[in-house]
């Protein structure tokens, strides 16, 4: 089956939200997992699979958001998992996934360097996986996130920019960035590095593919 690859959330700002669950005492209790993961939708547009990042495959039990049908989603999933292993999703968050533009083909005008704070970052799934905090205001602000790459033999760079538009620091949201690293010609134990600026002092992050 052909399925095409969606993204959500472009230069847009994405916060996570709490969730929780009750649970009847003579139910058996479920485990709550939550990070990155690939989700696949049917014809109907329902995700009936969930993959994360340390090769586990999770079969859906019961129907959520209705998306584009036949298509791979990467997301930010909060999930209950049974005794089966089989997932009930408890909320998703959207995620920035697209191929990186190549650095010296963005405009200068577009080369905004406000800060951020990278709460997280590894590579899995075949992605690199980002957790950034971005100050602002109030509820409905828009920034933008950019980022781009350069490849080198055995090494790929990539810099994330931040326009913030002037807008003030208040409280921290997050945003959740999965650069597929797919189509690089990286081989094992090449390198990755992420560079941006940071609130405190800048990130310049150096990581190894497996």
């Amino acid at each position: 089956m052909n399925r095409t690859i969606s993204f959500w959330g472009l230069f847009a700002l994405i916060c996570a939200l709490p969730f929780s669950a009750c649970q009847d005492e003579k139910e058996p209790i479920d485990t709550m997992y939550s990070g990155f993961m690939t989700g696949y939708t049917d014809s109907e547009g329902y995700i009936t699979v969930l993959n994360d990042d340390f090769g586990r495959q999770y079969m859906v039990s019961e129907k959520s958001e209705q998306l584009e049908p036949d298509t791979l989603y990467r997301i930010v999933a909060s999930v209950a998992l049974d005794e089966n292993q089989t997932a009930r999703i408890l909320q998703t968050a959207p995620t920035m996934s697209y191929k990186a533009l190549k650095d010296h083909l963005l405009p200068d005008s577009l080369r905004a360097k406000d800060p951020v704070e990278i709460q997280g970052i590894y590579i899995g799934g075949g992605y690199l996986n980002i957790n950034v905090g971005v100050k602002v205001q109030k509820e409905g602000t828009m920034h933008s996130l950019i980022y781009t790459y350069r490849n080198m033999p055995g090494k790929l760079k990539f810099k994330l920019y931040h326009n913030a538009y002037g807008d003030g620091q208040v409280y921290t949201k997050r945003v959740y960035i999965s650069i597929p690293l797919q189509g690089y010609g990286l081989g094992k134990n090449a390198t990755v590095f992420l560079s941006c600026k940071g609130y405190q002092e800048d990130y310049d992050y150096k990581l190894v593919y497996k």
